[in-house]
């Protein structure tokens, strides 16, 4: 592997080791990747499903040039159908529940309240 490979292999590996395993199991992740954008920044690239917002979609996290996040999330035909930028690691998870489930799930999980340490 060139060493181009191995720094996008290893920031891939560090942003889905900053996402608690939870918040990825209940989105049925899948398909995890490392990938390299159109301007040089690397990240991970994942597929979900079954969540209440999306029946199938596709998770893209970039570590951009002020270490912190850019997630995007794409529908089954490649459209950008939501997106945030400058998230700090410790809000992946919250996050990323966040765009992928509805509100009135989320206020019926917050109930119950899990803390993502």
């Amino acid at each position: 592997m060139t060493n181009n490979t191995n720094q996008m292999m290893q920031v891939a590996e560090t942003i889905r080791s900053q996402i608690h395993p939870h918040v990825l199991m209940c989105s049925a992740s899948r398909n995890f990747g490392a990938f390299e954008n159109e301007i040089g920044m690397y990240g991970i690239q994942f597929k979900i499903s079954n969540t209440s917002k999306y029946k199938f979609a596709t998770v893209r996290i970039t570590l951009n040039g002020s270490d912190l996040y850019d997630i995007e999330i794409k529908n089954i035909r490649g459209r950008t159908v939501e997106s945030k930028t400058d998230i700090y690691c410790d809000q992946l998870s919250s996050i990323l529940e966040s765009m992928w489930e509805k509100k009135e799930i989320l206020n019926k999980w917050t109930k119950k309240e899990l803390k993502y340490a």
